[in-house]
């Protein structure tokens, strides 16, 4: 069992580490002017940030049902809801970032000059950035959970 637990263990620090480096990509991307190019590769990083929460959260998930410390022990701990809920606003706000980035994709495909505006590039770069620090809430809560903080 302890393997098995350390198996599911490792996939879920693995993708978790996988998300956090691409949405460090796209922040460091997004320092660029965005054309075509740029707007392209965007979408292509957030595509693999995308896959990569979903591999997160299927592991997650995994380690819930299939793990040593099991759904009773989850069930009752609060930091376990404060993560959930943190990485549940995360997502919403990265939905706003991927439109943005299919629109300046599509854009470019129409205007071979397109330059996305600077101030939608600010605000898009925000978001990102807003989203990494609420990836420290989210470690901060997993380190109280796997502690038992706050269960009773």
């Amino acid at each position: 069992m302890a393997f098995h637990d350390a198996g599911l263990s490792w996939l879920h620090f693995l993708f978790a580490f996988v998300l956090v480096g691409a949405l460090t990509a796209e922040l460091f991307i997004l320092r660029l002017p965005v054309d075509g190019r740029v707007a392209r590769l965007l979408l292509r990083v957030d595509l693999f940030y995308g896959v990569s929460a979903v591999l997160v959260i299927l592991a997650g998930i995994s380690r819930v049902i299939w793990g040593a410390a099991g759904w009773d022990y989850y069930r009752i701990q609060p930091f376990f809801w404060a993560k959930m809920a943190t990485f549940l606003l995360i997502g919403l706000l990265s939905a706003l970032p991927t439109m943005r980035f299919m629109r300046w994709t599509k854009a470019s495909a129409q205007d071979a000059a397109f330059i996305a505006p600077a101030h939608e590039v600010k605000r898009v770069r925000m978001l990102v950035m807003a989203e990494t620090h609420l990836i420290v809430l989210v470690l901060a809560f997993a380190a109280l959970m796997a502690r038992g903080v706050g269960a009773g």
